[in-house]
């Protein structure tokens, strides 16, 4: 979409705002009659806020998708990866190693490769923002609203992210005694649950709610290898598989404890403190290997073929644990049998105080969350890489927010954040196991550890001018200063030929950068309940400093510190509830420049990582959302979004494993200037509907059904081949018996019925030939038989 376009597009629908909306909903009035008007529903008013104050999201200038708590429950979405599902143009996945996770909004993301970056997406959890990839490991529960809020967030949370923010709100306490309970059993991975809450007052002015949850999962990736003898190593022989047979075999606990309390009419305090363990029998259980473009045997420095291992991408993997000669005494190692576990405490506390006209909000936040894991890193029966890592995060921030709401035109919001962070990682891999690391008395091949702190500091402040009733105009921006420092090391260095950092020599780097940020919004409602807006937005992320997996000897303090990555650009947003309020539709077009996208791809063939500042990019399209009701008791919903997300300037891209200078690879690089983004699908589109229905004698049957759709896409960010995700759809279902009673429910309950296995994300295989692949999945079909108590 040219800028010329993008313009005219605006100017349609500034023309549609102001004749045909409103005259559409006239004639609707006027062709109704009485009878058709009783069986009408009226859209409820959905409250955001993405201001950071309540909002009607038909007023609010910014681009955002809903998903309330009956559509989280109907989604199953008890982790990032499922809440990601609800809204268009968003991509959440596992990883195996580096960040632990994908996280992408209209294409726009970081490499999930290097630990030491922060993701471009902020995920924001009771007003808490976080940044690091791992939180993904927590589940969800108890969720009321989650609001994923497309494009560059300068203002309203905490750091930049110039992506977009998905931002998570839990169930609040109650003044009046409730609760529900609710087990579960999904067949397809043979996982149970349970979980619950209750909620009530403590007194007059304290209310307080616990939840909790608790499952338990086989998983839906069979691990077939079988003892077999060390290809490099005669006499050796390779356990095979010996952690479940299937994976990601998972135990997940969660519990979350909110108190709110409101001594005076102008003081309220919300608390709350959510404790969240996970194990699952291997970093890497979400992964599995595959083969493209005619390859049908896997192998091993491509001569050595795979036992009992195939080319399909069909829930099927040959793995190995660690043979026992290489476990004894292996940091972190489990006695060679892959697991992961994570263990994470997130807590919030907001305070608001009014002062006639103004609000005072501070809000202090604590996150900390440490997990230790192993993995056959070269995904074979042979076990000839393996890999351990642990890493300790903490976090604290606090943010202190002033908002007015006075009876002038002017009103402001200003506030300041700030955030201080120290992470502790370490990296001990044994490769092709070359011999004792004298030192450390085991196997790996080196340990490397690294010891990093951030410190963040931001000011903003948005004035909003009514310049009539109905027309707002808002300016703002947010200033930043970002300071980040970490020493790596190589602990120990055992017996390889690779060129590392002598052992115990420090590369000590630092990076500071500041930043402002401005955006403006001008709105205009132009008749009750529907509005036009345009707006200038801008985003910033600050720049990181790599925590590779390998320090060479070749590396300097200045080599592992990257630049800051900036936005720059447009949006303009029709909102209209229509027909007498039952029609709700949202249409919104963008344009946005990306500078210094911070990538990272990996080298199979070194086993090494390469992190960079890609050029530059581009994002523009459609997205346009409706929600219909009918009738009482038919809702119908959708939505339909283009989005051209290409690289404007990448000349010196890493090539890809076995890329010819044919195509494209020359000096080691290539020119992927006009290519799409990695996980940018060009087309996404939504359609669904719910009805409700009584029978019987008071009984009540809630039917969803869910349809997505998308276009093919590159999940591979050196852009190889085999990385192309072909087009797929995705069906979900959901249907609640109720009887007359209305305290039990019994459902049942399909996630992604069209059984569609889709790539999250792909890099070469380590020890692989070329078209040998590792791909990152989704989770497959589900089906679920639940029942619920509500008290």
């Amino acid at each position: 979409m040219t800028c010329k376009s993008f313009l005219l597009l605006g100017s349609s629908l500034m023309a549609m705002c102001a004749t045909g909306g409103g005259a559409q909903a006239m004639m609707l009035q006027a062709d109704t009659g009485p009878a058709e008007a009783e069986e009408s529903q009226t859209i409820d008013r959905i409250v955001v806020t993405a201001r950071r104050r309540d909002e009607s999201i038909q007023d609010v200038p910014v681009a955002v998708s809903v998903a309330d708590r009956e559509r989280l429950e109907n989604n199953l979405a008890t982790d990032l990866t499922k809440v990601a599902e609800v809204a268009p143009q968003v991509i959440i996945g596992n990883q195996t190693t580096g960040t632990g996770a994908i996280m992408g909004i209209r294409g726009i993301s970081s490499t999930s490769a290097d630990p030491g970056l922060d993701q471009s997406v902020a995920i924001a959890i009771d007003g808490v923002i976080l940044s690091r990839g791992r939180v993904i490991s927590m589940a969800m529960l108890d969720l009321q609203q989650v609001e994923v809020l497309q494009g560059p967030q300068a203002l309203f949370f905490g750091k930049n992210s110039p992506a977009g923010v998905v931002s998570l709100r839990s169930a609040a306490p109650t003044s009046t005694f409730e609760g529900y309970v609710r087990g579960g059993h999904e067949f397809e991975a043979n996982e149970t649950y349970f979980e619950g809450a209750v909620s009530g007052p403590l007194t007059d002015t304290l209310d307080a709610r616990f939840s909790f949850r608790s499952s338990r999962m086989d998983g839906w990736i069979e691990n077939v290898a079988e003892p077999v003898e060390d290809p490099l190593h005669p006499g050796v022989i390779l356990p095979g598989e010996v952690s479940g047979g299937t994976q990601p075999d998972s135990e997940d606990n969660v519990a979350r404890l909110s108190l709110s309390w409101e001594p005076t009419a102008d003081f309220s305090l919300d608390f709350r403190l959510l404790g969240a363990e996970t194990d699952r029998n291997a970093m890497n259980a979400y992964a599995e290997p595959f083969c493209t473009n005619g390859v049908t045997t896997p192998t091993v420095f491509g001569t050595i073929p795979l036992p009992y291992a195939d080319c399909e991408a069909n829930q099927r993997k040959a793995e190995s644990a660690l043979a026992p000669e290489y476990s004894a005494n292996y940091t972190y190692g489990n006695n060679g049998v892959p697991y992961y576990t994570s263990d994470a405490i997130l807590g919030s506390l907001t305070m608001n105080r009014e002062f006639g006209n103004i609000t005072l909000t501070s809000t202090t936040g604590y996150f900390n969350q440490e997990f230790s894991g192993t993995n056959n890193a070269d995904y074979t029966p042979f076990a000839l890489i393996w890999s351990a890592q642990h890493e300790e995060y903490e976090l604290w921030s606090q943010e202190f927010r002033v908002n007015s709401n006075f009876d002038s035109p002017l009103n402001f919001s200003a506030g300041v954040y700030y955030e201080t962070s120290e992470r502790h990682f370490g990296n001990f891999p044994d490769i092709l196991h070359a011999g004792l690391n004298v030192e450390a008395n085991n196997y790996t091949t080196f340990e490397t550890l690294a010891d990093a702190e951030t410190e963040t500091l931001s000011a903003f402040g948005q004035l909003r001018w009514d310049i009539s009733p109905d027309l707002e105009l808002a300016v703002g921006a947010r200033y930043s200063e970002d300071t980040k420092s970490q020493d790596a090391y190589n602990r120990t260095v055992g017996v390889t030929g690779m060129n590392l950092l002598p052992a115990g020599e420090v590369l000590s780097s630092r990076f500071e950068g500041d930043n402002l940020s401005p955006e403006a919004s001008l709105r205009w409602r132009f008749t009750p309940g529907s509005s036009v807006y345009f707006a200038y937005k801008t985003g910033y992320k600050a720049g990181a400093i790599s925590n590779g997996a390998i320090l060479y000897a070749t590396s300097t303090p200045d080599s592992l510190v990257i630049d800051e990555e900036v936005a720059e650009g447009f949006e303009v947003g029709y909102r209209a509830d229509l027909f007498d309020s039952s029609l709700r539709l949202s249409v919104t077009a963008y344009t946005y420049d990306f500078d210094d996208l911070q990538l990272g791809t990996f080298d199979a063939t070194t086993t090494s990582f390469t992190i960079q500042n890609a050029a530059a990019a581009r994002t523009e399209g459609v997205q346009a959302s409706f929600d219909w009701y009918a009738t009482r008791d038919l809702t119908i919903m959708g939505s339909l979004g283009y989005n051209e997300a290409r690289y404007t300037s990448f000349a010196d891209a890493p090539c890809y494993t076995g890329q010819t200078e044919a195509q494209g690879c020359v000096g080691g690089v290539q020119d992927l200037t006009g290519d799409p983004l990695t996980r940018a699908p060009d087309l996404t589109a939504n359609i669904g509907a719910n009805y409700n229905v009584v029978f019987g004698e008071g009984w009540g049957l809630d039917t969803t059904v869910d349809a997505s759709y998308s276009s093919e896409y590159q999940s591979a960010p050196d852009g190889d081949p085999g990385g192309m995700q072909e087009e797929f759809w995705r069906l979900n279902a959901a249907f609640h018996l109720t009887p007359p009673s209305d305290a039990f429910r019994l459902s049942l309950i399909g996630r992604n019925l069209t059984d569609s296995y889709y790539i999250i994300s792909t890099s070469g295989r380590p020890l692989g030939g070329p078209n040998e692949y590792i791909g990152v999945f989704n989770r497959p079909r589900e089906v679920v038989l639940q029942a619920e108590y509500r008290f």
